[in-house]
C-alpha cells in the first residue's frame, strides 16, 4: 500500500470553517441549556428530582466546554493545515518555475 499523502487545501479550509461554525453553534446550545438549568434551580419551588437532575447536568459543564474548545481547535488546525499545504504547493511551483525559466540567466 502506498504511503501517499493527499490534501486538498480548499476542502481543508472549508471543513475547518465548518467545524469552527459548529463549535459556535454547539457552544450556543450548551449555554442555553445551562441558562435554563440555572433558571430552574433558582426558582421558588424545585422538586428534589428536578434539583438532582439539574445538579447532575451542571456537573458536565466543564466537559462540554472542553468539547467546544476541541471542536474549535480542530477547525483551526484544518485551516492552518490548508494554509501550509497551499504554501508548500506554491513553493514547489515557484522552485520549478525558477529552475526551468529559459530567461533565468539573462
Amino acid at each position: 500500500m502506498s504511503k501517499l499523502f493527499l490534501a486538498d487545501p480548499f476542502i481543508l479550509k472549508q471543513e475547518g470553517n465548518k467545524l469552527k461554525d459548529e463549535s459556535k453553534h454547539f457552544e450556543h446550545n450548551v449555554s442555553k441549556v445551562y441558562s435554563t438549568i440555572q433558571e430552574m434551580l433558582s426558582s421558588a419551588y424545585v422538586s428534589p428530582a428536578a434539583k438532582a437532575l439539574g445538579v447532575k447536568i451542571m456537573s458536565y459543564k466543564d466537559d462540554l466546554d472542553a468539547m467546544t474548545k476541541i471542536i474549535d481547535d480542530y477547525g483551526m488546525y484544518c485551516i492552518m493545515a490548508s494554509n501550509k499545504v497551499s504554501k508548500n504547493e506554491q513553493n514547489i511551483i515557484d522552485t520549478f518555475t525558477t529552475n526551468t525559466n529559459p530567461n533565468k540567466n539573462e
